[in-house]
């Protein structure tokens, strides 16, 4: 059985994979990780791929559970043309293993021109052509750090909220009339979140229609109602990455 993993600034993600079976999986906040050991240990693993883009001390942890574990593990590193995707990065392996994931990912999928948009801790949203190629993309902060930014750079603002940075956020659904301070700071977030998508898709060099939006990452309800044009939504679009690299892995072992 193969574990596949997702370590992001926020959370880890796992899934046990038999072949293309789910035999289970789960989440950790990325502080956790040694509370991995426990979900992990009652399955015969028998390798491990890792995509991580945590901090140096989530990763030294996972690099410890691999070794109490005994677990051969495959740190996923971009390289510029491997797994079915072109990565046209001008230095490969400096692509995040995440996004490299996600690419990788949105490629098997088959879907022609195609905007890879995830929405986490950070946003990143990433141009892939029909032929595979990784023509690139941006990364801005996603929605909660973008509020949490705003909130701890001015000096008012927050006091003239209706309620605290939880409770009054209203991300998502936000009022298209903007008239108290919460509403014009969600109806913010999610235009420009939106709004980089959108011009991202207009600087995509296809020929005719406007490319796919494939969405996905944890934080991704928050603006979903706020693209448009064609659209399809994925759950842990990185999982799915690191899913056919171990089959591609294990087909060539």
């Amino acid at each position: 059985m193969m574990l596949l993993v997702d370590a992001g600034n926020t959370r880890i993600k796992w899934r046990i994979l038999y072949g293309r079976m789910l035999q289970a999986s789960g989440a950790v906040p990325t502080a956790n990780v040694a509370d991995l050991a426990l979900a992990w240990q009652p399955h015969r693993l028998t390798g491990a791929v890792l995509s991580c883009v945590a901090d140096a001390a989530a990763q030294a942890g996972l690099v410890r559970l691999m070794a109490e574990l005994g677990l051969p593990a495959q740190w996923l590193v971009p390289a510029r043309e491997k797994y079915g995707l072109i990565n046209l990065y001008d230095v490969p392996e400096k692509l995040g293993a995440d996004r490299y994931a996600a690419l990788i990912a949105a490629a098997r999928l088959k879907l022609g021109d195609c905007v890879v948009v995830s929405v986490g801790t950070a946003t990143t949203v990433d141009m892939l052509s029909r032929n595979n190629e990784f023509l690139g993309g941006v990364i801005i902060p996603g929605p909660d750090l973008m509020r949490a930014a705003l909130l701890g750079g001015t000096g008012q603002i927050e006091s003239r909220m209706q309620g605290d940075a939880t409770s009054a956020n209203n991300i998502g659904n936000p009022s298209t009339l903007p008239r108290n301070t919460d509403a014009a700071v969600d109806l913010g977030i999610v235009l420009a979140q939106a709004g980089v998508v959108t011009a991202v898709c207009g600087r995509m060099p296809v020929a005719s229609e406007p490319p796919l939006v494939i969405l996905t990452g944890g934080a991704r309800t928050q603006i979903r109602g706020w693209l448009r044009g064609q659209l399809i939504e994925i759950e842990d679009l990185v999982l799915e990455g690191l899913a056919w690299i171990a089959l591609e892995s294990t087909l060539e072992s």
